[in-house]
Protein backbone atom coordinates (compact mmCIF):
# COMPACT_ATOMS: atom_id res chain seq x y z
CA UNK A 1 0.00 0.00 0.00
CA UNK A 2 1.57 3.58 -1.18
CA UNK A 3 2.23 5.99 1.87
CA UNK A 4 2.03 9.71 1.18
CA UNK A 5 3.34 12.98 3.23
CA UNK A 6 3.71 16.50 2.69
CA UNK A 7 6.69 17.45 1.18
CA UNK A 8 7.83 19.43 3.85
CA UNK A 9 7.48 16.24 6.41
CA UNK A 10 8.93 13.87 4.01
CA UNK A 11 12.35 13.76 5.23
CA UNK A 12 11.47 14.21 9.35
CA UNK A 13 14.08 12.56 11.50
CA UNK A 14 14.08 12.71 15.49
CA UNK A 15 16.37 15.11 16.21
CA UNK A 16 15.93 14.26 19.96
CA UNK A 17 14.48 17.91 21.36
CA UNK A 18 13.36 15.36 24.36
CA UNK A 19 9.76 17.03 24.20
CA UNK A 20 7.60 13.64 23.83
CA UNK A 21 10.02 12.22 26.62
CA UNK A 22 8.96 15.47 28.55
CA UNK A 23 5.75 15.87 28.02
CA UNK A 24 4.64 14.32 31.35
CA UNK A 25 2.37 11.53 29.81
CA UNK A 26 1.74 7.98 31.33
CA UNK A 27 2.38 5.39 28.29
CA UNK A 28 0.70 2.06 28.66
CA UNK A 29 2.71 -0.70 28.11
CA UNK A 30 1.69 -3.99 25.64
CA UNK A 31 1.89 -7.20 27.15
CA UNK A 32 4.49 -8.22 24.64
CA UNK A 33 7.12 -5.61 26.34
CA UNK A 34 6.75 -6.30 29.27
CA UNK A 35 9.77 -8.50 29.57
CA UNK A 36 11.66 -5.33 28.99
CA UNK A 37 10.01 -3.14 30.61
CA UNK A 38 8.46 -4.96 33.38
CA UNK A 39 5.62 -2.60 33.77
CA UNK A 40 2.59 -2.33 31.93
CA UNK A 41 2.41 1.38 32.40
CA UNK A 42 5.19 3.92 32.28
CA UNK A 43 4.42 6.78 34.72
CA UNK A 44 6.58 9.89 34.25
CA UNK A 45 8.45 11.24 36.98
CA UNK A 46 7.46 14.56 39.39
CA UNK A 47 9.30 16.77 36.35
CA UNK A 48 7.48 14.43 33.65
CA UNK A 49 10.20 13.22 32.49
CA UNK A 50 9.90 9.26 31.09
CA UNK A 51 12.27 7.12 33.78
CA UNK A 52 13.68 5.91 30.38
CA UNK A 53 14.91 9.47 29.47
CA UNK A 54 18.54 9.84 29.23
CA UNK A 55 18.30 13.44 29.89
CA UNK A 56 22.25 13.43 29.23
CA UNK A 57 22.49 12.51 25.67
CA UNK A 58 18.73 13.34 25.37
CA UNK A 59 18.22 9.69 24.09
CA UNK A 60 15.20 7.08 24.86
CA UNK A 61 17.68 4.46 26.81
CA UNK A 62 14.40 1.96 25.44
CA UNK A 63 15.32 2.68 21.99
CA UNK A 64 19.00 2.96 21.85
CA UNK A 65 20.28 -0.26 24.07
CA UNK A 66 16.71 -2.22 22.40
CA UNK A 67 15.66 -0.76 19.53
CA UNK A 68 12.53 0.99 18.03
CA UNK A 69 10.45 -2.10 17.72
CA UNK A 70 10.74 -2.56 21.63
CA UNK A 71 9.17 0.85 22.57
CA UNK A 72 5.65 1.40 23.48
CA UNK A 73 3.51 1.58 20.70
CA UNK A 74 3.03 5.02 21.61
CA UNK A 75 6.46 5.97 21.58
CA UNK A 76 7.05 4.33 18.55
CA UNK A 77 4.31 5.71 16.28
CA UNK A 78 4.62 9.85 17.41
CA UNK A 79 4.15 12.51 16.28
CA UNK A 80 3.16 10.27 13.74
CA UNK A 81 -1.14 10.52 12.93
CA UNK A 82 -2.17 8.26 9.72
CA UNK A 83 -5.36 8.14 7.97
CA UNK A 84 -5.56 4.77 6.01
CA UNK A 85 -8.29 4.37 3.49
CA UNK A 86 -8.66 2.49 0.15
CA UNK A 87 -6.12 4.51 -1.56
CA UNK A 88 -2.99 4.18 0.84
CA UNK A 89 -2.01 5.73 3.74
CA UNK A 90 -1.62 9.09 4.67
CA UNK A 91 0.95 10.52 7.28
CA UNK A 92 1.38 13.81 8.50
CA UNK A 93 2.63 14.96 11.98
CA UNK A 94 1.36 16.22 15.15
CA UNK A 95 3.32 19.61 15.45
CA UNK A 96 3.62 19.32 19.15
CA UNK A 97 7.13 18.22 18.29
CA UNK A 98 9.05 20.79 17.97
CA UNK A 99 11.05 19.15 15.03
CA UNK A 100 7.43 18.92 12.82
CA UNK A 101 6.55 22.17 13.98
CA UNK A 102 10.87 23.97 12.71
CA UNK A 103 9.98 21.52 9.62
CA UNK A 104 6.84 24.09 8.96
CA UNK A 105 9.43 27.08 9.01
CA UNK A 106 12.33 25.55 7.22
CA UNK A 107 11.30 23.77 4.19
CA UNK A 108 12.05 26.64 0.96
CA UNK A 109 10.57 24.75 -1.84
CA UNK A 110 7.17 24.52 -2.66
CA UNK A 111 4.76 22.09 -1.27
CA UNK A 112 3.67 19.35 -2.50
CA UNK A 113 1.94 15.76 -1.75
CA UNK A 114 5.19 13.25 -2.02
CA UNK A 115 4.78 9.62 -2.93
CA UNK A 116 6.47 7.37 -1.14
CA UNK A 117 8.27 9.87 1.20
CA UNK A 118 11.94 9.16 2.83
CA UNK A 119 10.64 9.38 6.09
CA UNK A 120 7.82 6.68 6.13
CA UNK A 121 8.75 3.50 4.85
CA UNK A 122 5.73 1.33 3.33
CA UNK A 123 6.74 -1.61 5.62
CA UNK A 124 6.40 0.35 8.91
CA UNK A 125 2.65 -0.10 11.06
CA UNK A 126 0.69 2.97 10.90
CA UNK A 127 -2.32 3.39 13.30
CA UNK A 128 -4.37 6.24 12.82
CA UNK A 129 -7.93 6.19 11.35
CA UNK A 130 -8.42 3.15 9.30
CA UNK A 131 -10.90 3.76 7.04
CA UNK A 132 -10.32 0.52 4.54
CA UNK A 133 -13.34 -1.03 3.09
CA UNK A 134 -15.50 2.01 4.16
CA UNK A 135 -17.82 4.84 2.18
CA UNK A 136 -16.10 7.22 0.64
CA UNK A 137 -15.79 10.61 2.21
CA UNK A 138 -19.31 12.73 2.34
CA UNK A 139 -19.06 15.79 0.29
CA UNK A 140 -22.56 16.82 2.00
CA UNK A 141 -25.18 14.66 4.13
CA UNK A 142 -26.21 12.18 1.32
CA UNK A 143 -23.48 12.69 -1.47
CA UNK A 144 -20.27 11.25 -1.70
CA UNK A 145 -17.03 11.58 -2.99
CA UNK A 146 -15.74 8.86 -5.70
CA UNK A 147 -11.89 8.55 -3.79
CA UNK A 148 -10.74 10.07 -6.83
CA UNK A 149 -12.46 13.30 -6.82
CA UNK A 150 -11.95 13.16 -3.03
CA UNK A 151 -7.55 12.91 -3.61
CA UNK A 152 -8.19 16.18 -5.94
CA UNK A 153 -10.09 18.05 -3.07
CA UNK A 154 -7.32 17.49 -1.09
CA UNK A 155 -5.15 18.36 -3.68
CA UNK A 156 -6.70 21.80 -4.07
CA UNK A 157 -6.76 22.60 -0.17
CA UNK A 158 -3.42 21.85 0.18
CA UNK A 159 -2.18 23.81 -2.56
CA UNK A 160 -4.22 26.36 -2.22
CA UNK A 161 -2.87 26.79 1.46
CA UNK A 162 0.43 27.36 0.36
CA UNK A 163 0.23 29.37 -2.48
CA UNK A 164 1.76 32.62 -1.45
CA UNK A 165 -1.27 34.72 -0.44
CA UNK A 166 -3.33 35.60 2.20
CA UNK A 167 -4.76 33.48 5.19
CA UNK A 168 -7.84 34.88 5.00
CA UNK A 169 -7.99 34.68 1.08
CA UNK A 170 -6.73 31.13 0.88
CA UNK A 171 -9.18 29.87 3.48
CA UNK A 172 -12.46 31.72 1.54
CA UNK A 173 -11.59 30.43 -2.07
CA UNK A 174 -11.58 27.05 -0.18
CA UNK A 175 -14.66 27.92 1.39
CA UNK A 176 -16.28 29.18 -2.29
CA UNK A 177 -15.21 25.67 -3.63
CA UNK A 178 -16.62 23.83 -1.53
CA UNK A 179 -20.01 25.34 -1.65
CA UNK A 180 -19.59 24.53 -5.38
CA UNK A 181 -19.20 21.16 -4.70
CA UNK A 182 -22.16 21.04 -2.26
CA UNK A 183 -24.34 22.62 -4.71
CA UNK A 184 -24.01 19.34 -6.75
CA UNK A 185 -27.12 17.47 -7.79
CA UNK A 186 -27.94 14.05 -10.46
CA UNK A 187 -29.39 16.55 -12.96
CA UNK A 188 -25.44 18.00 -13.05
CA UNK A 189 -24.24 15.01 -14.78
CA UNK A 190 -21.70 12.90 -13.39
CA UNK A 191 -20.42 14.21 -10.10
CA UNK A 192 -16.53 13.15 -11.22
CA UNK A 193 -16.66 15.92 -14.01
CA UNK A 194 -18.60 18.40 -11.72
CA UNK A 195 -16.20 17.93 -9.40
CA UNK A 196 -13.28 18.61 -11.72
CA UNK A 197 -14.55 21.99 -12.85
CA UNK A 198 -15.62 23.01 -9.32
CA UNK A 199 -12.58 22.95 -8.01
CA UNK A 200 -10.67 24.40 -10.67
CA UNK A 201 -12.89 27.13 -11.42
CA UNK A 202 -11.73 29.87 -9.54
CA UNK A 203 -14.15 32.58 -7.71
CA UNK A 204 -14.82 36.50 -8.87
CA UNK A 205 -16.70 36.90 -5.71
CA UNK A 206 -14.76 38.18 -2.76
CA UNK A 207 -17.83 37.17 -0.48
CA UNK A 208 -17.26 33.99 2.08
CA UNK A 209 -20.03 31.87 3.32
CA UNK A 210 -20.49 33.60 6.89
CA UNK A 211 -21.36 30.03 8.70
CA UNK A 212 -17.47 29.95 9.69
CA UNK A 213 -17.68 33.45 10.94
CA UNK A 214 -18.77 31.92 14.57
CA UNK A 215 -15.80 29.92 15.17
CA UNK A 216 -13.31 32.96 14.72
CA UNK A 217 -14.83 34.15 18.01
CA UNK A 218 -13.52 33.96 21.78
CA UNK A 219 -16.85 31.78 22.33
CA UNK A 220 -15.38 29.61 19.76
CA UNK A 221 -12.01 29.39 21.89
CA UNK A 222 -13.93 28.84 25.06
CA UNK A 223 -15.95 26.03 23.79
CA UNK A 224 -12.62 24.31 22.44
CA UNK A 225 -11.42 24.89 26.28
CA UNK A 226 -14.77 23.22 27.26
CA UNK A 227 -13.97 19.83 25.36
CA UNK A 228 -10.90 19.10 26.87
CA UNK A 229 -10.67 15.70 28.45
CA UNK A 230 -11.61 15.06 32.00
CA UNK A 231 -8.53 15.20 33.95
CA UNK A 232 -6.58 17.24 31.65
CA UNK A 233 -5.54 20.99 32.46
CA UNK A 234 -6.94 23.61 28.89
CA UNK A 235 -4.84 26.27 28.36
CA UNK A 236 -6.14 29.20 29.78
CA UNK A 237 -8.70 31.69 28.16
CA UNK A 238 -7.06 34.35 25.99
CA UNK A 239 -7.20 38.17 26.21
CA UNK A 240 -7.53 38.57 21.91
CA UNK A 241 -8.74 35.76 19.77
CA UNK A 242 -9.07 38.60 16.81
CA UNK A 243 -8.25 36.48 13.76
CA UNK A 244 -6.12 38.35 12.03
CA UNK A 245 -4.01 38.17 8.77
CA UNK A 246 -0.73 39.67 10.27
CA UNK A 247 1.68 37.29 11.03
CA UNK A 248 4.46 39.29 10.74
CA UNK A 249 6.97 36.74 8.63
CA UNK A 250 5.97 33.57 9.62
CA UNK A 251 2.37 33.48 7.03
CA UNK A 252 3.88 30.99 5.85
CA UNK A 253 4.23 29.08 8.42
CA UNK A 254 0.56 29.52 9.11
CA UNK A 255 -0.30 28.45 6.05
CA UNK A 256 1.54 25.11 6.16
CA UNK A 257 0.27 24.66 9.73
CA UNK A 258 -2.93 24.48 8.33
CA UNK A 259 -1.89 22.41 5.36
CA UNK A 260 -0.79 19.67 7.48
CA UNK A 261 -4.33 19.81 9.43
CA UNK A 262 -6.26 19.60 6.16
CA UNK A 263 -3.62 16.69 4.56
CA UNK A 264 -4.55 12.72 5.96
CA UNK A 265 -7.53 14.61 7.71
CA UNK A 266 -9.51 12.23 9.95
CA UNK A 267 -12.44 14.69 9.60
CA UNK A 268 -12.86 12.95 6.12
CA UNK A 269 -14.65 10.17 7.44
CA UNK A 270 -15.39 11.68 10.92
CA UNK A 271 -17.51 14.44 9.47
CA UNK A 272 -20.21 14.33 7.45
CA UNK A 273 -19.72 16.70 5.03
CA UNK A 274 -16.23 18.70 3.28
CA UNK A 275 -18.01 22.31 5.61
CA UNK A 276 -16.52 20.43 8.83
CA UNK A 277 -12.84 20.02 7.71
CA UNK A 278 -13.08 23.78 6.76
CA UNK A 279 -14.55 24.83 10.26
CA UNK A 280 -11.39 22.36 11.60
CA UNK A 281 -9.38 24.96 9.34
CA UNK A 282 -10.82 27.91 11.30
CA UNK A 283 -11.15 26.85 14.89
CA UNK A 284 -6.92 25.77 14.25
CA UNK A 285 -6.08 28.95 12.79
CA UNK A 286 -8.22 30.49 15.92
CA UNK A 287 -6.06 28.52 18.03
CA UNK A 288 -2.85 29.72 16.77
CA UNK A 289 -3.55 33.35 16.57
CA UNK A 290 -4.19 33.29 20.18
CA UNK A 291 -1.08 31.16 20.80
CA UNK A 292 1.24 33.42 18.75
CA UNK A 293 -0.56 36.45 20.78
CA UNK A 294 0.45 34.94 23.87
CA UNK A 295 3.68 34.00 23.25
CA UNK A 296 4.54 37.55 22.00
CA UNK A 297 2.96 38.97 24.94
CA UNK A 298 5.12 36.42 27.42
CA UNK A 299 8.15 37.09 25.77
CA UNK A 300 7.36 41.25 25.30
CA UNK A 301 8.93 40.42 21.49
CA UNK A 302 6.99 40.75 17.99
CA UNK A 303 6.03 37.30 16.59
CA UNK A 304 9.12 35.56 15.22
CA UNK A 305 9.93 32.28 14.29
CA UNK A 306 10.98 30.49 17.38
CA UNK A 307 8.01 32.56 19.53
CA UNK A 308 5.95 30.98 15.99
CA UNK A 309 7.40 27.45 16.72
CA UNK A 310 6.19 27.40 19.92
CA UNK A 311 3.08 29.02 19.29
CA UNK A 312 2.46 26.21 16.71
CA UNK A 313 3.54 23.60 19.08
CA UNK A 314 0.98 24.93 21.63
CA UNK A 315 -1.88 24.82 19.69
CA UNK A 316 -1.03 21.19 18.26
CA UNK A 317 -0.73 20.29 22.32
CA UNK A 318 -4.25 21.62 22.69
CA UNK A 319 -6.13 20.47 19.94
CA UNK A 320 -4.71 16.95 19.40
CA UNK A 321 -3.47 16.19 22.86
CA UNK A 322 -5.71 17.75 25.21
CA UNK A 323 -9.08 17.86 23.22
CA UNK A 324 -11.75 15.08 23.27
CA UNK A 325 -11.83 14.93 19.56
CA UNK A 326 -15.07 13.41 19.45
CA UNK A 327 -16.72 16.14 20.95
CA UNK A 328 -15.01 18.81 19.15
CA UNK A 329 -16.02 17.20 15.57
CA UNK A 330 -19.94 16.72 16.59
CA UNK A 331 -19.90 20.72 17.34
CA UNK A 332 -17.89 21.86 14.20
CA UNK A 333 -20.15 19.42 12.09
CA UNK A 334 -23.10 21.61 12.58
CA UNK A 335 -22.01 23.88 10.05
CA UNK A 336 -23.47 21.16 7.87
CA UNK A 337 -27.08 22.07 8.28
CA UNK A 338 -26.38 25.75 8.38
Amino acid sequence: MPVYSLSFHAHYACRHSGACCTAGWPIPVEPRLLPVLKVDRLVPDRDGCCIHFDRESRLCAVHRDHGEDMLPASCYQFPRRALIDDRGTFVTLSNFCPTAATLLCEHEEAVSIVESPAAFADHRIYEGLDARGQWPPLVRPGVLFDLESYSRWEAFIVKTLTRETSLNGALRQIAQAAERLRSWTPSCGDFKGFATKAIGTRSTDSASPDIYAPLRTGDAYETLRRFVSEGLTPPPSPTSTSLKDDWGGEARAVRRYLASKAFASWSAYEGHGIRTLIAELMVSALVLRVECERASRASRRPLNRPLMIEAIRQSDLFLIHLIDRPRMMKWLGEVESA
